[in-house]
């Protein structure tokens, strides 16, 4: 059984998560209260859980990274403690506290674990621990104390924002950055623990791909979540997901008016990082159409692709289309599988293992065909958050290209 720290611990997990769907609930109705209450509460159970776990990990690896330093000498690491500064008072509380002691002087470590460590929560944990600094330091139980933000990993934007702060900070992939007297021990590393590196690529899925491009066809516009996950042809609890991704990375927020983006570029950025090419079956081909003659036949193979099926220039050959850099010697097209048979005999396609000069990819994700551009007087593209990703995970020319792409069409300053 719990006992009252612990209870206290995942009712506190729960108010900081129920506060931040309380206009998701409000966005989407009284329809989708029942979901809300019935995900706040496996949220709950499983954060709660989760987060335990990380502090006692963190509680160790401060203990490794304290044992580093000979001139210290370890008094206490201890959990989920708690500071009532009188009988009516509220607890303050750090979720670890650590005393060692230097020469004559005790130095206390003040520790707020946080999962995720996202910005959002990082900035959290700061005015917690600025909160809970000023009643412990009231009770002058310590000359120095030294405030600590934790998790399973920070990012760099988190440790950033804990740097301006002037708090250190410690994770469990390595990173590390504790300083008080004439103690520094600061470490970084570009490692991720697996359900980070699952959790932070998550937001990229191909479904939360389909919300990210409706918000960066206008990142200005604020979005309802019922209505955000209408244009993006999702679920409104996997809208209301990546709603929560975007603002606990704080690349969006909201107002009266709904969720709209305030980083687009740190997103896309993020995104492109992190991308991976598209899912589903390649196949390489070859045709004896080039120039001229190529171009004519995949404007009017692809303009009229609509009742029988989808098909849409990629990569290089899309970006050719909207905005020239390079024209590579491959036409790359994402198409469906009704479609293919038009293409196979419009462009004169033949099978080929070497030497192709085609190829063709049948995407497993068919929202990806469903948000084709049309370009005035040439063949249909991918749109171009589409291509850009693809052009920068080609080559040092295909990056320029990518590049060259953004400078063009995705500037939204």
């Amino acid at each position: 059984m719990p006992s009252r720290s612990d209870w206290l611990e995942a009712q506190r997990i729960s108010l900081i998560h129920h506060a931040s769907l309380q206009s998701e609930i409000a966005d989407c109705g009284e329809i989708s209260c029942q979901f809300h209450q019935t995900r706040l509460f496996h949220f709950t159970m499983k954060t709660y859980e989760r987060v335990k776990e990380i502090e006692s990990q963190v509680a160790d690896a401060l203990r490794q990274q304290l044992e580093r330093i000979p001139s210290l000498k370890i008094q206490s690491i201890d959990q989920e403690w708690d500071l009532r500064t009188g009988p009516n008072m509220p607890m303050a509380g750090a979720d670890i506290l650590a005393r060692v002691k230097m020469a004559d002087r005790v130095i206390t470590l003040m520790c707020e674990v946080k999962e995720p460590g996202y910005p959002r929560q990082v900035r959290g944990a700061i005015d917690q621990l600025y909160a809970c600094m000023a009643r412990y330091q009231t009770l002058a139980h310590s000359d120095v104390v030294v405030p600590l933000v934790a998790a399973s990993w920070l990012s760099p934007e988190s440790r950033n924002i804990c740097a301006n702060a002037r708090m250190g900070w410690l994770d469990l992939a390595g990173n590390c950055r504790i300083a008080f007297d004439n103690v520094f021990i600061e470490r970084e590393t570009a490692d991720k623990p697996k359900p980070a590196a699952r959790n932070f690529r998550a937001v990229f899925s191909p479904k939360a791909g389909q919300v990210l491009r409706t918000l960066l066809r206008d990142p200005k516009r604020p979005w309802k979540v019922a209505d955000l996950a209408e244009a993006a042809d999702v679920s409104l609890g996997h809208a209301s997901n990546v709603r929560s991704a975007l603002r606990d990375r704080e690349w969006a927020a909201v107002d009266d008016e709904g969720l709209h983006l305030t980083a687009p570029d740190a997103m896309l950025d993020a995104w492109r990082d992190s991308y991976e090419p598209v899912r589903g079956k390649r196949s390489s081909w070859y045709t004896i159409l080039h120039g001229r003659q190529l171009d004519e036949a995949l404007r009017e193979t692809l303009s009229r692709r609509e009742t029988d099926g989808h098909a849409m220039l990629g990569g290089l050959s899309a970006a050719q289309w909207l905005a020239p850099y390079m024209r590579g010697n491959l036409t790359t097209l994402y198409a469906d599988t009704a479609a293919m048979p038009e293409l196979i005999e419009a462009l004169k396609l033949k099978p080929s293992k070497s030497g192709a000069n085609v190829e063709v990819i049948e995407p497993d994700d068919p929202a990806i065909l469903k948000e084709r551009v049309e370009v005035p007087g040439g063949p249909p593209v991918s749109s171009p958050i589409l291509t850009y990703l693809d052009l920068s995970h080609l080559d040092d020319r295909g990056r320029e290209a990518a590049e060259h792409l953004r400078e063009k069409l995705l500037k939204w300053h």
